[in-house]
């Protein structure tokens, strides 16, 4: 007798092929048989009529490894049917790491890690499996996280340097990382030049893995930061990811930026080299706080960076000179940034920054220099959501053939200690708004196309093998869900609710989620490469 027998649903399969009727059958962690079998019989029988079978989804560009130590069942993400996430994106990992570079804020966005000490990226793995999670994890080492335990700063990089950071590059992708990132807007890896990257880069090619760029501007510099990423690809022959390729509005991008993007895009591929690019589904995203801060600033240790940040002399010239990464906020339009979590001003999380200026009696800089200030040598930790994106602009890139879809958060729980500090409705419902706005409600895409989009392709371009279709043979991960009665739920009114709709999700052919409620089950895999 089979293990799970789903019944009389409408398969899409993550082709984007056509949906057909038709029942499938699991057992152990594998898609036995996909047909009509009426007759059959399994210790677990759905019933699936009028409901919808696919591929469980795959959020290629996720924050989770910050929270997963916390959240080990998933529960945001897993109850929107995403089945595996690809973590370590924008130049941040949680391995490779050491006690010092944890102390200068290396491992990612975020303040949610609680662990400490040294471990390799094989160690590290070893804790997530020992401890188990509910959704599958594809890792990738970040280049922030390898120059800060390298003990690179600035633009200075010795033979010594690189080749410690090759050392340790090639170590993680032998233990298993699918790939490597940069996070080139963003501590440390800002300061890098091209040639390290490239470096870096032909190790990643030395084992087939996949380079993924948070690209250094997406603003009046986007066209030399992405010819940047595709001289590096071009040099090295890495698959490339340009980590949400997409255009923020009103910070000086030139005319038909997007346009001009695609296009180089495209000649690279013509000429035989594997890129693509992925979308979030909302006008707004996170990112780092101190992202807008300039070199300079760091150029002589995050002690003195702190002093700078008290110092009214110094705030003087950084009301000039913090003219980058989210550039409106330079531009005045305060209202575009809310604080999405720091570890020393809580009670700001959820507030935007004339509502923190009204509240703190300052001018908006102000209280942006004394929250960096007071969070020290975690300031890289401290996450903001900003509005980035036109509705136009959504709709040309998440419709893109070249481009995948992901939701660029972590997974996290409606519970304390993640609650307060994640409290922002991309987190629990971003995958699921997909479906339920961009195909259901204004047709951005057909719903097999979608689910193309969150299945098959990032499974082919990631080499998760074996993932991505419904397939004889293939993992048993998928969902079953009434694509009429999808429920985003989470609002910012009212953040801390988990989708609703997906009623049942199978990870590696275990139930975990079933009837809309969480089994407890942890059958998630660390996908290696």
């Amino acid at each position: 007798m089979a293990d799970v027998i789903i019944k009389n649903g409408w398969l899409i399969d993550g082709t984007g092929n056509p949906r057909y009727k038709a029942d499938i059958i699991l057992n152990d962690e594998r898609i036995i048989d996909i047909g009509q079998f009426p007759n059959a019989s399994a210790c677990i029988e759905i019933d699936a009529t009028g409901k919808i079978i696919s591929p469980g989804f795959i959020d290629v560009h996720s924050h989770t490894d910050a929270t997963i130590k916390l959240n080990p069942t998933n529960q945001s993400s897993i109850r929107q049917g995403i089945t595996t996430e690809v973590v370590g994106n924008c130049g941040n990992s949680q391995a490779p790491m050491i006690h010092e570079a944890r102390m200068g804020g290396a491992g990612g966005f975020g303040s949610f890690s609680r662990d400490d000490g040294n471990y390799t990226f094989g160690e590290y793995l070893a804790s997530i499996e020992k401890m188990g999670t509910s959704a599958n994890i594809a890792w990738l080492v970040g280049h922030n996280t390898i120059r800060s335990v390298a003990g690179v700063k600035g633009k200075e990089v010795s033979v010594e340097n690189i080749r410690k950071m090759e050392r340790l590059l090639g170590e993680s992708l032998s233990e298993g990382a699918i790939g490597f990132s940069t996070g080139l807007e963003f501590e440390p890896g800002r300061s890098s030049g091209s040639e390290e990257i490239k470096r870096l880069c032909k190790v990643v090619r030395e084992y087939d893995g996949i380079y993924a760029s948070h690209i250094r501007n997406r603003a009046d510099m986007v066209l030399s930061a992405l010819d940047e990423f595709l001289d590096t690809i071009r040099s090295t022959g890495c698959r490339g990811e340009i980590s949400h390729m997409n255009i923020r509005y009103n910070t000086g991008a030139p005319d038909k930026a997007f346009e001009q993007c695609v296009e180089k895009i495209e000649k690279v591929r013509n000429e035989g080299f594997e890129v693509l690019s992925d979308m979030t589904p909302l006008n707004s995203g996170i990112g780092q706080m101190a992202g807008i801060l300039p070199p300079w600033l760091r150029a002589e240790g995050m002690e003195k960076a702190i002093e700078y940040l008290k110092d009214p002399q110094a705030r003087t010239r950084l009301r000039n000179d913090c003219d980058r990464y989210w550039r409106f906020i330079h531009r005045g339009e305060w209202d575009r940034v809310r604080m999405q979590s720091n570890p020393a001003f809580p009670e700001l999380n959820g507030l935007d920054f004339n509502q923190i200026a009204e509240l703190w009696k300052k001018d908006q800089w102000d209280c942006y220099f004394d929250i960096l200030a007071a969070a020290g040598e975690k300031m890289d930790g401290i996450v903001l959501v900003a509005r980035l994106f036109s509705d136009e602009h959504l709709k040309e890139t998440i419709s893109n053939p070249l481009y995948m879809l992901v939701v660029d958060g972590y997974s996290t729980s409606i519970d304390e200690p993640l609650a307060r500090e994640t409290a922002y409705p991309l987190h629990y419902m971003g995958m699921m708004y997909f479906l339920t706005y961009h195909v259901r409600s204004i047709n951005t895409l057909r719903l097999e196309e979608a689910i193309r989009k969150m299945t098959s392709m990032p499974a082919t371009h990631f080499r998760l093998k074996d993932r991505g279709l419904l397939r004889k043979g293939m993992y048993a991960d998928l969902v079953v869900f009434d694509f009429d009665k999808l429920d985003t739920v989470s609002t910012i009114e009212k953040p801390l609710a988990y989708a609703k709709g997906i009623e049942h999700v199978f990870v590696n052919g275990k139930q975990v989620i079933e009837n809309m409620q969480h089994t407890g089950a942890r059958p998630g895999k660390n996908i290696l490469r």
